[in-house]
């Protein structure tokens, strides 16, 4: 069955349209000296600054090309120091022009995950002192860090949680709706004290599953991003041997680890009983976000994702029903994160440390 999964990812990639085309973009670095950077974006009330998170624990402000002598937040002191540390990913809050407070998940000392509140300080650093734990899950295993944030339109806080190692047999949670594993969550954060359930979950009531559960069936989620014009949620997960990007819908089973990539991962299943993802291939993605600017207008409603093993940005689109990937740019060294900019920019940053810029 892995073989059908293998010719299946093989003919994605080949029926895609990307690798004949010539990319339209250049890539236009911006600013250097960053470390290890998981997210680009910007600050909601000022978007001219831009926002690089970094691993180690630091959310710096690029303004006008360079570093801010402060950093919007840093929180090294409290990440994990094993083999899987790091700040995962940082979202905003609708409200935040006001409230001043950004939302962080990250995997903390005792190597499990944290999905908290701190606000927005400007200052050297900050403490757990700052911190408000909104959910902690503890972790099964030292491979299961993978998180991610981001506040959707309705001004619920999704989160996405990877499954449990990525191996065949009982240890994948993610068909287990009543765990937190392998799922992506949906939460009301409006109470500063504690998190509520949105009465219209699909187990909110806790029958079934675990309140929190919003769908089921992902294997490594990297990115969640809504499509500002659609409202639709878009998530790259990332597994050992395909890349899936999902639509993703109120209380639908995305497969894993009954199915990667659509085809069949066990011995036996039947994929037309689970929801296939939009587009799957073999690689190693970074994403990614549904282009609503005007500076390049042809991108127009494409989703925007990277790989990395071939360095190139894509975008993705629909037509009569079918998703079709397209090169964009190419760079000179790996890309390891992308997101929008001020004035319909589109943001990327390299291996290497570089933040940049696609130019025509």
């Amino acid at each position: 069955m892995r073989i059908l999964a293998i010719l299946f990812c093989l003919l994605t990639w080949m029926t895609a349209g990307s690798a004949q085309e010539s990319p339209s973009l250049s890539i236009k670095s911006i600013a250097q000296g960053f470390d290890d950077v998981v997210g680009l974006t910007t600050i909601p009330d000022d978007p001219s600054k831009i926002v690089v998170v970094e691993r180690a624990g630091r959310v710096r402000i690029l303004e006008n090309g360079k570093p801010a002598r402060r950093d919007l937040l840093d929180i090294e002191d409290i990440l994990s120091p094993s083999e899987n540390p790091g700040l995962s990913s940082i979202a905003f809050p609708g409200d935040y022009s006001t409230s001043k407070v950004l939302y962080v998940s990250y995997t903390d000392k005792q190597g499990d995950t944290i999905i908290g509140r701190f606000p927005a300080k400007y200052s050297e650093t900050s403490d757990e002192d700052d911190l408000v734990v909104i959910l902690k899950i503890v972790q099964p295993s030292p491979h299961t860090h993978r998180s991610f944030i981001t506040f959707g339109p309705d001004g619920y806080l999704y989160i996405a949680l990877g499954d449990t190692p990525p191996k065949r047999g009982s240890s994948s949670l993610a068909q287990d709706p009543q765990s937190l594993f392998g799922k992506v969550l949906r939460i009301n954060t409006s109470d500063p004290k504690r998190y509520q359930i949105p009465s219209d979950n699909p187990f909110a009531q806790g029958k079934g599953g675990a309140p929190e559960v919003w769908a089921i069936g992902f294997q490594q989620p990297k990115h969640l991003s809504f499509d500002l014009q659609t409202k639709r949620l878009f998530v790259l997960d990332s597994g050992r041997d395909i890349q899936e990007i999902d639509l993703v819908e109120r209380g639908k089973n995305y497969g894993w680890n009954i199915t990667e990539g659509g085809e069949c991962f066990t011995s036996k299943c039947d994929p037309s009983t689970l929801t296939r993802p939009l587009f799957a291939y073999s690689g190693s993605a970074v994403g990614g976000f549904v282009y609503t600017g005007d500076a390049h207008r042809s991108l127009k409603g494409s989703y925007i994702f990277a790989d990395i093993p071939s360095k190139t940005v894509y975008s993705l689109n629909s037509s009569a029903g079918t998703w079709t990937r397209s090169s964009i740019a190419r760079a000179q060294s790996p890309l390891v994160a992308l997101g929008p900019g001020a004035g319909g920019a589109i943001l990327v940053a390299t291996q290497e440390g570089s933040i940049a810029n696609l130019v025509p």
